[in-house]
C-alpha cells in the first residue's frame, strides 16, 4: 500500500468492496469514511481499510446519514466518490415510477449539499445513457394516468410471457388481448411523462450549485485488463474550474496512431494489456482459499463444452455475457457476476477463479475478499477498478493543486 497523502480527503458511498477506494489511495488521497448496504461487501471493506470510519446500512435513512457525517466530523472533504444503482427504465428492467432504485442518486446529491466537497465523482454503467425516468412536477392528473400505463405495461409484458409458457385462462386472455390492442398508446403515454436520466441528474446536481460534465471512460485505456465502459460524472462547486477528465495511458493497436494526441506524456502509446498477460502468472498457481483463488468442479459434459469451444467463442450460444472464452491476446469482456457464469479460460478447459477476475479488474493479489464465492463474484463484478479508479483520481488531484496555488 502507498504512502496516503492526508493533504485531500475523500468519502466513498455505495462503496462496495472498495475498488474505488483503492484507486484514490494509491493516488495519495485518504478515505475519510465509508458506507454499503451489502454485508459481504462490507466485510471485505473493512478488511481491507481498516483506517477507514465504515458505517453500515441504508444510507437512505436518516440515521445512516448522521453517522456519516458524525465520522467526518470537521474534517474538510475534498472529493465525494460513489456509484449509486441507478436501474429504474433500463430497457431491460421494469418501470414503476415509484422503484427506489431509480433514486438513490439523490441521497447522493443531499450528501454532497451536506458535505459540500471540492469536486464529486459518480460512477455507473453506461446503460445510463439510454435510460429514462419520470419528469419533475407532474401533476397529480398526470402521475395517476403515468402510473395506470406503467401499470398496463408491465401486465402486458407478464401476460406475454406467461403465454409463451402455458395457456392463459379466459380472463387473462381477455386481457390481454385488450392491452394488445392499446399498447401504441400505453406506450405512448409512459414515453411522454419521460426524459433522459442523465439530464435529470445533472439537473439536480445543478441546483445545488455544482457544474457537472459526463464522459463514458473504458477502463482498457488506462491499463485495466479488460473492456469496461463506464459513465464518469465530475462535478465541482467552483465556478472557475474547467473539468477534465484522465487522458488515455493504453491504446487499442488498432487506434493507436490516430489517437496519439490522447496519450499522457508521462507513459506514450502502450497498447491495451491483454488477458494472457494478466492471468499467466496464475497459471501455476495451486488453489487457495485464502486469496480466493478457487477452481469449480465442472461436470464431465461441461468441461467438454469447453474444449470444443474456441478462442473467443460461449460456451452457450445463447448467452450475451457469460461462458465467453478468453482471447489471450486482447482484453477480457466487462467482468459481471453474471450468477456464477463467468469466463472460461484460454488455455484450461475451466472458468476463472475469483482471483483471476479479480486481477482482471486490476485488484492486486494482497486484497483480500471476504465471503462466499458466489458473494465474491459478485464483489468483483461489481466493483470499479482501481487503476481506472486510480486514473481519475489523479487527473482531480491535479485540479486541486490548481485550486491550492
Amino acid at each position: 500500500m502507498v504512502e496516503i497523502n492526508t493533504k485531500y480527503n475523500i468519502v466513498d458511498l455505495f462503496s462496495g468492496c472498495g475498488g474505488f477506494s483503492q484507486g484514490f489511495e494509491a493516488a495519495g488521497f485518504k478515505v475519510v469514511a465509508a458506507n454499503e448496504i451489502w454485508e459481504p461487501a462490507q466485510v471485505t471493506y473493512a478488511h481491507n481499510h481498516k483506517e477507514v470510519k465504515f458505517i453500515k446500512g441504508d444510507v437512505t435513512l436518516k440515521e445512516t446519514k448522521e453517522q456519516l457525517y458524525a465520522a467526518v466530523g470537521d474534517q474538510k472533504i475534498n472529493v465525494i466518490i460513489g456509484g449509486p444503482p441507478c436501474q429504474a427504465y433500463s430497457a431491460a428492467g421494469n418501470r414503476n415510477p415509484d422503484d427506489p432504485r431509480g433514486q438513490l442518486y439523490l441521497d447522493f446529491v443531499e450528501i454532497i449539499d451536506h458535505l459540500k466537497p471540492d469536486f464529486f465523482i459518480m460512477e455507473n454503467v453506461k446503460g445510463l445513457t439510454h435510460m429514462k425516468h419520470v419528469k419533475p412536477k407532474l401533476t397529480p392528473k398526470e402521475l395517476k394516468v403515468f402510473k395506470k400505463s406503467c401499470s398496463d405495461l408491465q401486465k402486458y409484458k407478464d401476460l406475454k410471457r406467461y403465454r409463451a409458457q402455458r395457456e392463459l385462462d379466459s380472463e387473462e386472455e381477455k386481457d390481454f388481448l385488450r392491452l394488445k390492442g392499446n399498447l401504441k398508446e400505453i406506450n405512448r403515454e409512459v414515453e411522454k411523462q419521460l426524459i433522459p436520466l442523465i439530464d435529470k441528474i445533472k439537473a439536480k446536481f445543478e441546483e445545488i450549485n455544482y457544474k457537472v460534465s459526463m464522459e463514458v471512460l473504458n477502463s482498457a485505456d488506462y491499463g485495466v485488463g479488460q473492456t469496461r465502459q463506464r459513465v464518469i460524472f465530475i462535478g465541482t462547486k467552483h465556478e472557475n474550474v474547467r473539468i477534465t477528465f484522465p487522458k488515455k495511458t493504453h491504446l487499442n493497436k488498432s487506434s493507436q496512431k490516430s489517437l496519439m494526441s490522447h496519450i499522457s506524456d508521462e507513459r506514450k502509446a502502450k497498447q491495451w494489456i491483454t488477458a494472457s498477460e494478466i492471468l499467466k502468472k496464475y497459471e501455476t498457481w495451486e488453489e487457495n482459499e485464502e486469496n480466493s483463488h478457487l477452481f469449480t468442479k465442472h461436470k464431465k459434459k461441461f468441461v467438454e463444452r469447453i474444449k470444443n469451444t474456441p478462442i473467443g467463442g460461449n460456451v452457450y450460444k445463447n448467452y450475451s455475457d457469460a461462458w465467453w472464452r478468453l482471447d489471450p491476446s486482447k482484453p477480457s469482456r466487462t467482468v459481471k457476476e453474471n450468477h456464477g457464469g463467468v469466463f472460461v479460460h484460454y488455455k484450461f478447459d475451466r472458468v476463472c477463479t475469483p482471483r483471476e477476475l479479480a486481477a482482471l479488474q486490476s485488484f492486486d493479489d494482497e486484497f483480500t475478499f471476504k465471503g462466499s464465492k458466489s458473494s465474491i463474484l459478485k464483489q468483483i463484478g461489481n466493483a470499479v477498478p482501481p487503476l481506472m479508479a486510480k486514473a481519475i483520481a489523479l487527473s482531480i488531484k491535479d485540479l486541486l493543486n490548481d485550486l491550492m496555488t
